[in-house]
């Protein structure tokens, strides 16, 4: 994607209110209109169900079948949710060096030492940085600062 139709996505969304829902930022709109989409296709199934299934199926299974029917349209509305409402995010992935990693340090007012040993102390924490190569870029970053 080009900066100008980057440009244009984050032109399009400067008036629209983001809300913040588990982790993940989306428009307080598309969400308001999803649940009620979900909730009116969800609870339709059902009460179709219970028109319908009479019908034809045991008296006891009918509101066995009609749960199925309401649940088989909250999959369906889920399905048809996510193609709609895609993400507005734009994720820019930058490389990691330690004049990066110095800036971000800085900005952040983080002190070098006090970071790097607490990633010595999480094991787990330090495979990943060092599998992402972030850890030896943050040990050069550290070593050019005590020069």
């Amino acid at each position: 994607m080009d900066n100008k139709n980057k440009a244009s996505l984050v032109d399009e969304h400067i008036n629209v209110k983001f809300v913040e829902i588990l982790g993940d930022t989306i428009s307080g709109k598309q969400l308001i209109f999803s649940i009620i989409l979900s909730v009116f296709v969800s609870l339709g199934g059902y009460k179709l169900g219970q028109y319908i299934f009479p019908k034809f199926a045991e008296a006891q299974m009918v509101n066995s079948y009609s749960l199925l029917l309401g649940i088989a349209g909250t999959v369906t509305i889920l399905i048809v949710n996510s193609a709609v409402f895609r993400p507005k995010r734009i994720l820019v992935e930058d490389e990691v060096s330690s004049e990066n990693l110095r800036e971000v340090f800085q900005d952040l007012q983080l002190d070098y030492e006090e970071e790097l040993r607490l990633i010595e102390q999480d094991p787990v924490t330090k495979k990943e940085l060092e599998e992402l190569g972030v850890l030896s870029n943050f040990n050069n970053a550290h070593r050019e600062d005590h020069k």
